[in-house]
C-alpha cells in the first residue's frame, strides 16, 4: 500500500467521524448565537431571561470548545490502537515511520480544522454583525502583530501537539494518556529552563530567539521519541 493512499485513508476516516463533527456544529452554532446576543446586551439593564439563558449555555460551549479542542487530536490518534487498525497497517508493507507522518499530518489537518470552525470562524461572524469594519480591524491587528509573535504562537501549538502525539504512542491511546501528557509537558518546561539559561537569562527570561529554539527542540524530541517507541511497539 502506497502512503499517500494510507494518508486519503486517513482523511476519510476522519471526514465520516459523524459524532466530532455534530459536536463541532453544534459548539460553532451555539458559540456564533452566544456571541451574538452577549455583545448585542446593554450592559445598563438586568438581561432578560433568553439573555440570561444564552450566556450560561455560550459559557458551557466555551468550556467545552476548550476540553474538544484538545480531546479531538487525542481522539483521532488513538482509535488506531483502539480499532487494531495500525497492526493491518504495517502488514501491508507501510513502515512505522511512514505511517507515523502520515497520522500525525491527517491529525495536525484535522485539529487546525476545528479551531477555524470553533475559535476564527464564529469570532468573525459575532463581527461582523456589528460591523464589517470590526472584522477589518480585527485582520488589521493581526497583520501588524510582528512576525516573530506569531511564529511563537505557532510554534507553541505544534509543541503541544507532538507532545500529545507521543503521549498517545507512549501509552498506546490508554486512559492514562493524559498523565503521560504532563510528564512530558513538564519535562519540556525544564528543557525550556535550560535553553533559557543558555541564552543568558533566568526561567522566566523571554526571548524569541531562545522560544524558538525551545520549541523547536521539543517537537524534534518528541517526535524522534514517538519514531523510536512505535517501531518498537509489538502492534
Amino acid at each position: 500500500m502506497k502512503v499517500w493512499n494510507v494518508f486519503k485513508m486517513e482523511l476519510f476516516k476522519n471526514m465520516h467521524g459523524r459524532a466530532n463533527w455534530v459536536l463541532m456544529l453544534s459548539f460553532m452554532l451555539v458559540n456564533i448565537i452566544g456571541g451574538i446576543v452577549i455583545s448585542n446586551h446593554n450592559w445598563f439593564r438586568a438581561p432578560s431571561a433568553l439573555e440570561s439563558m444564552m450566556g450560561l449555555l455560550f459559557s458551557f460551549s466555551v468550556f467545552g470548545t476548550v476540553i474538544f479542542l484538545f480531546m479531538y487530536p487525542y481522539q483521532m490518534a488513538r482509535i488506531d490502537y483502539r480499532n487494531k487498525v495500525m497492526s493491518l497497517l504495517i502488514a501491508s508493507g507501510v513502515s512505522r515511520v511512514q505511517y507515523y507522518f502520515v497520522k500525525v499530518g491527517a491529525t495536525l489537518l484535522f485539529s487546525l480544522l476545528s479551531i477555524i470552525l470553533l475559535v476564527i470562524l464564529p469570532l468573525l461572524i459575532v463581527l461582523s454583525v456589528h460591523s464589517m469594519r470590526l472584522v477589518i480591524e480585527f485582520f488589521n491587528f493581526y497583520f501588524e502583530i510582528d512576525v516573530a509573535t506569531i511564529g511563537i504562537i505557532l510554534f507553541a501549538w505544534l509543541s503541544t501537539f507532538s507532545m500529545l502525539m507521543t503521549a498517545v504512542i507512549i501509552s498506546r491511546g490508554r486512559r492514562f494518556t493524559i498523565f503521560v501528557f504532563l510528564g512530558l509537558s513538564i519535562a519540556a518546561s525544564q528543557l525550556a529552563i535550560m535553553i533559557r539559561a543558555m541564552f543568558g537569562g533566568p526561567w522566566w527570561y523571554i526571548n524569541n530567539t531562545a522560544t524558538f529554539v525551545q520549541h523547536l527542540v521539543t517537537m524534534a524530541l518528541m517526535g524522534l521519541i514517538g519514531i523510536l517507541v512505535l517501531r518498537k511497539q509489538n502492534l
